[in-house]
């Protein structure tokens, strides 16, 4: 009994020396960015060169455009901000165009709102006293706000994901679109259609 586990203890040792021989003759190569990034990532400079060309800092310029309500056909471009919650938000967007709902309009309060999917960290979080018109923010309950009005004295604690660009007229679109969607049925207040850029 003692002699079969006395083979069996010297088969082990002899297999762990032979993989680790064999351990040093291989070469050691980085893995490639599809298995240590399965998801992508929007700062890979390899595939976002002419992406990261029109980043400047933090801002992702451009990154997403929008349509406010069915109607109108024009599209808002987004500027968004290099962050997790925001990697997170573009990794489940498309470059077709999505239709996106909102299904809390709060109009004294100046927001819409939708609950998004994903997985966020607080890392970001801000204390966010004044909020412009065109900003968007990330709660830590997963919902996602569009800002349509100045807020004063917010006093909000969210991530700020991004913001429309310049000379968009927000609050007349918003609540336009808001107008056009009141008999909705699915008790959608105000549909987006966005895509990724």
């Amino acid at each position: 009994m003692e002699r079969n586990i006395m083979k069996i203890l010297l088969g082990f040792v002899v297999c762990i020396c032979l993989a680790g021989c064999s351990n040093s003759e291989r070469k050691v190569e980085e893995p490639p960015e599809e298995v240590i990034n399965p998801g992508g990532s929007i700062d890979k400079e390899e595939d976002n060169k002419e992406e990261s060309s029109q980043n400047s800092g933090d801002v992702l310029s451009s990154a997403v455009s929008a349509k406010i309500g069915l109607v109108n056909d024009k599209s808002y471009n987004i500027d968004m901000y290099n962050n997790a919650a925001t990697e997170t938000i573009l990794g489940y967007l498309s470059e077709e165009e999505m239709r996106f709902p909102t299904y809390t309009y709060e109009e004294e309060d100046g927001y819409v709102a939708q609950n998004i999917r994903g997985s966020y960290t607080r890392d970001d979080e801000k204390e966010i006293l004044q909020v412009k018109a065109g900003e968007l923010y990330l709660f830590s309950d997963g919902q996602l706000r569009l800002y349509f009005k100045d807020v004063e004295n917010a006093g909000i604690t969210a991530t700020p994901v991004g913001c429309f660009q310049e000379n968009v007229n927000i609050t007349e679109l918003v609540q336009d679109a808001y107008e056009e969607n009141k008999d909705d049925s699915w008790g959608v207040d105000v549909y987006f259609l966005i895509t990724k850029n």
